[in-house]
């Protein structure tokens, strides 16, 4: 979030950038990138030994590199979005999983632990950032302006401030439950609401990367806005709740099925989190 500023949005909104708004927010997310990974880099070894676990340090180190990746994979996603390229993002997007998968089982089966997450991790970010790189054929100008940057800051910091509110609500939990309680409890926990966020933020994505750019192109027009956002409400609402509330139902056996009986202990939260996110279609068209 800080890495983007809320920038990419900003460029998908604005109606007349241009490919200096692009090279200046590329070279401006790109050095916040650096300077926030050496902030990670600085501060993982006090994050490990605040919640007694020295391995964070190392992993957060690596992980930390996503910064990086992503002040460049936001510019990328803002242009596909804004001249409508959504075959480049869906092939992206597909190597990106399917190799991530690979890679994350294969060091799985290896023994590797938690770096097969890492692992996981980091390769989706590189193979989908490297795959835009190849099949989107913009790149970086030598062009730089601040009253352009300056700009769209003044809309993207909106964005940044709705994002944090949003994840920070999101995240606190599991920080606190992490520190309070158990590994085992957070796992739980995070287990339970990884299913219901499997399914909501596969639509989230789709929705909102076409609706945005959609939206924008009569940002002028506020009937047409208001008619669109409760169109998006409606549909949105129409896919997800039956399957949030089917997801709900068989819960139990689902998870037996797919973890064993000793994942049992995230079925109320699951059953929870499928309730909480019936109410995303709301959040999603606002934001």
């Amino acid at each position: 979030m800080f890495v983007t500023a809320g920038f990419g949005n900003a460029l998908i909104q604005k109606k007349d950038s241009d490919d200096t708004d692009f090279s200046s927010v590329f070279y401006f997310s790109v050095l916040s990138g650096f300077v926030l990974y050496a902030v990670v880099f600085f501060t993982a070894p006090y994050i490990a030994s605040f919640y007694n676990i020295k391995i964070l340090c190392p992993v957060l180190r690596v992980m930390g590199l996503k910064l990086i990746l992503a002040s460049v994979n936001s510019v990328q996603h803002a242009y596909v979005a804004r001249h409508m390229m959504f075959r480049k993002f869906f092939w992206s997007t597909l190597w990106g999983t399917l190799g991530s998968a690979i890679f994350g089982v294969a060091a799985a089966y290896m023994g590797l632990g938690i770096w097969s997450l890492v692992i996981q991790y980091m390769s989706n970010s590189l193979i989908d950032t490297v795959v835009l790189w190849f099949t989107v054929k913009w790149r970086p100008k030598k062009l730089f302006s601040f009253s352009k940057l300056k700009g769209l800051f003044s809309y993207g910091w909106k964005i940044l401030v709705a994002s944090l509110i949003r994840t920070g609500y999101k995240e606190v939990r599991g920080m606190v439950i992490g520190k309070v309680y158990s590994a085992d409890d957070l796992a739980h926990y995070s287990k339970g609401k990884s299913f219901p966020s499997l399914v909501v933020t596969n639509i989230y994505t789709a929705v909102q990367t076409v609706i945005f750019p959609t939206m924008s192109k009569v940002q002028d027009r506020k009937d047409v806005l208001k008619s669109m956002t409760r169109r998006v409400i409606r549909i949105h609402s129409y896919v997800l709740s039956p399957m949030l509330i089917g997801l709900a139902l068989v819960a139990e056996p689902l998870i037996y099925l797919l973890l064993g009986k000793e994942w049992l202990l995230c079925v109320p939260f699951l059953q929870a989190f499928c309730i909480l996110s019936a109410f995303e279609p709301i959040q999603t068209a606002n934001l």
